[in-house]
This record gives structure tokens, C-alpha cells and sequence, in this order.
């Protein structure tokens, strides 16, 4: 094999594949990317971890036509930082892969393996695919994706994806908290789907859909994302996901409007100090948000804010870092929440939607 690629485009495309590779795998060569360089000037990168995969497509200089695997990480950190320009790159059947820039001052060798050996990514087949704006999607991870937490398998290790014919659906959870997001949006589905998709599905989804609408297809094992000339595919998670909807309460019977920058910051000043569980008193008032921390160990916090709010007082805790998580994700000037009582969940919202539903659901600490 021998090519010739534009060295910033090469290095671009090689970047999405960096969250594809785990740190510790029984098979060495899912450390590796695959190159398949063809006549026509195409050269394929494949890569995968046998629960997702990731297939793509350069223009290059074809030379010689041939396959083989390399470190991908090493690959990439390599060609990244090669001189600007055209980067040749070739191997002749002895797995020594050499990459040298067009004034050959940089010489590089890495091993590789057999392209042979590495796993077949299951085919995919877009003739009945289901488009989806690339825009709304990525709103819609988001908002919900920081919830999954990578130590959370099965049902709770994803997301749950939900395609109607008018309204698009996401939701997650990891039991203490749940955010769900919606959007009207006329999809070309004939039935309502609904599949839970894994948090690093979600995580490689905002990379390679970027700026690129994308068509969405599956089989009976398989979920496929096309966008360009990039196809991701993973695994269907087969377990049945919680019943979320039941922890929405119903109606809520105070509402408080804050601001939440205000917000925001507030409560990163009472959080400098870490404990176990960062908890946090939120004490509501008439017109007004009391935040507190005491801890023997660290010291005391007190914060007060202006917010619009009428109803009875209510004080509850919470993990201030899901508190921030919301913040942080939250596209509005000012958020409303909702409570009936300091024991139940309460309900956080923006204000202003910008077409997306969104509704962030916290249970208090018992403290």
C-alpha cells in the first residue's frame, strides 16, 4: 500500500475515531484502525470495539492499492503533529508502515498487523433509512447524555431513543435523577421505535454528526448512523428501559423562576468544598432562594437570592452537582422549578424551549 493525503484533512478524520478505542481490551488489535486503500483513490478507516464501529472515507493519492492495521491512537498523535502538507504513507507486506512528510526531514515507522484479521463491522443497509436533523439530535444528546454514567451497564448504560411520526423523544436516567428532552418533528417512520442507545454511542453521534444531517437505520441487532461519508454503527442494547414517565410528577403545586447564570454561579461558590454526596439545603421563600452547606470537616456556606416565587416556604437537599449538571446543559436565561413539598421530586425547566422540550427531574437527599 502507498498513498499520498493532505496531512490537516487526514488528521481531522482520524480524530473521530479516537473515542472508539478502549484503554484495556482483551484483543490487541481493536487497539488498531484499519486502512483500505482502493484504485479509485479511496481510502477506508475502519475501526471498532465489537459493540460500536465507525466506517469513513478519504480522497487520497492512491499509489499502490493494499490494507493493513495500525495502533490508531499512535497513528493519530503521529500524523497530527507531522509538518503541514502532503504525507506519504506505505507498507510493503512487511506490517512496517512508513509515513514521511513530502520534503522526507520526517521519517517514521510504526508496526502494524494483519488487516485480515480484523472484525467484519456489520453491514448496513440505508435503503429504508429514517432522516434525522443532525441539529435537533445533537440538542437532544446533549441534554441528556451526562446523566449515563460510563460505570452504568445494561438498560441504565444508555439512553432512550423514541422516533414517532411527529415527536422525537430522548430520555436517561441513573436512578436519582432524570432528563428528558422532546421535539415536534415529522419523521418519515410508519411506526412509533424506540431503542436505547449507549452512552458511547451518544458520545460519538455529537462527533461524527457534526454540522451533517444524518440517516438512521437498523436490523435486529444493529442500530446504523450515516452522516457523509461516515457510517456508525452499535450494538442494540436488548433490555427494557425504566418507566421514566412515572417519575414526572404530574403537577407541581409551587413554581419558583430564577435566573440562571445567578444560579449557575451561586452555587459553584457553596460547592467549593467537596464532600461525599455535595449536598445542598435550598430553602424557598417569598421572593427569595436560601442556599446553605455546614460540614464539620470543611466549614459553612450561606448564599441568598433574589427569584420569583409566592408559595409556601420548602427546603429540600440535593447533590448540587446534579443541580450544576442542568445548569451547565440548559440553553435559556432564566429556568422555572417546580415542588410540591421538600420530600418529592422537584421539576427543573427553561423557560424559553428553543424547540426542544426539556424536563430535568431531581429526588432531594434524605439528609
Amino acid at each position: 500500500m502507498k498513498i499520498f493525503v493532505e496531512k490537516s484533512i487526514f488528521s481531522n478524520e482520524l480524530k473521530l475515531f479516537q473515542g472508539i478505542f478502549e484503554k484495556k481490551t482483551l484483543m490487541e488489535i481493536l487497539q488498531n484502525i484499519k486502512m483500505t486503500a482502493y484504485e479509485n483513490g479511496v481510502l477506508e478507516l475502519t475501526a471498532t470495539d465489537l459493540e460500536i464501529g465507525l466506517q469513513s472515507s478519504v480522497k487520497v493519492d492512491v499509489k499502490e492499492p493494499g490494507s493493513v492495521t495500525v495502533n490508531g491512537r499512535d497513528f493519530y498523535d503521529l500524523i497530527s503533529r507531522m509538518p503541514e502538507g502532503q504525507v506519504e504513507i506505505s507498507e510493503n507486506n512487511d506490517l512496517q508502515i512508513a509515513i514521511n512528510n513530502a520534503a522526507k526531514t520526517s521519517k517514521y515507522k510504526l508496526m502494524g498487523m494483519q488487516s485480515s484479521e480484523y472484525p467484519a463491522l456489520p453491514e448496513s443497509d440505508f435503503s429504508e433509512s429514517i432522516h434525522l436533523d443532525s441539529s435537533r439530535l445533537q440538542s437532544m444528546i446533549n441534554k441528556t447524555h451526562y446523566i449515563i454514567s460510563p460505570e452504568m451497564k445494561f438498560n441504565l448504560g444508555g439512553a432512550l431513543l423514541s422516533l414517532g411520526a411527529e415527536r422525537w423523544e430522548m430520555a436517561a436516567t441513573d436512578g436519582h435523577r432524570l432528563a428528558f428532552c422532546a421535539v415536534d418533528e415529522a419523521g418519515n417512520s410508519t411506526e412509533p421505535l424506540e431503542f436505547i442507545v449507549s452512552r458511547k454511542t451518544l458520545l460519538e453521534l455529537l462527533k461524527v454528526g457534526e454540522d451533517l444531517d444524518i440517516d438512521f437505520a437498523y436490523d435486529k441487532n444493529n442500530l446504523f448512523f450515516r452522516a457523509g461519508n461516515r457510517v456508525l454503527s452499535a450494538r442494540i442494547i436488548d433490555q427494557k428501559f425504566p418507566n421514566y414517565r412515572a417519575v414526572i410528577p404530574e403537577a407541581t403545586r409551587f413554581k419558583a423562576r430564577l435566573d440562571t447564570e445567578a444560579l449557575l454561579t451561586t452555587l459553584r461558590r457553596v460547592l467549593v468544598f467537596k464532600t461525599r454526596n455535595n449536598g445542598v439545603f435550598f430553602r424557598f421563600g417569598k421572593d427569595k432562594l436560601i442556599l446553605e452547606r455546614s460540614t464539620p470537616e470543611k466549614g459553612e456556606a450561606h448564599e441568598e437570592l433574589g427569584i420569583e416565587y409566592a408559595g409556601e416556604e420548602v427546603k429540600a437537599a440535593f447533590n448540587g452537582n446534579f443541580v450544576l449538571d442542568f445548569l451547565t446543559h440548559v440553553e435559556s436565561e432564566q429556568i422555572e422549578i417546580g415542588m410540591n413539598d421538600g420530600e418529592n421530586s422537584f421539576v427543573f425547566r427553561p423557560v424559553s424551549s428553543q424547540g426542544v422540550d426539556f424536563i430535568y427531574v431531581v429526588m432531594p437527599l434524605n439528609l
